[in-house]
């Protein structure tokens, strides 16, 4: 009986020690998982964006309003127009950070881009 109750004290250290080294194992996976989510997020948003501005450019609207309002709606982003016969393509290209303040000093460079073919009576 007494070997028993040793081997249950004795397990006790055993138990704590894996807790102290699995909880901060855990968090990091956390924060990595929350990471590539906000990445996926911010490159649907933008694509979004860039799309919807190729298409209003097709359109008609000028150039100079679709840029201002989607570097106001996306800030720290170039955008590029750029006009053909087959259409106009809207580039943006942004660095994303990261967990904002969590993690200021890692970003990740992302470039979108979306080619839309003139309606009809609009163009070069």
């Amino acid at each position: 009986m007494q070997i028993v109750r040793r081997r249950l004290r004795s397990d006790r250290g055993y138990v704590i020690a894996e807790s102290a080294f699995a909880i901060p194992i855990v968090a990091v996976v956390a924060v990595i998982a929350m990471s590539m989510v906000f990445v996926a997020l911010s490159a649907l948003g933008l694509q979004d964006a860039v799309h919807t501005a190729a298409r209003d450019i097709a359109r008609g609207v000028p150039p100079d309003a679709v840029r201002m309002s989607l570097e106001t709606a996306h800030p720290r982003t170039t955008v590029t127009v750029a006009p053909s016969p087959q259409g106009v393509t809207v580039t943006v290209h942004r660095d994303v950070t990261l967990l904002g303040p969590l993690l200021s000093g890692l970003s990740v460079p992302m470039q979108r881009q979306a080619l839309v073919p003139w309606e009809t009576g609009v163009g070069p």
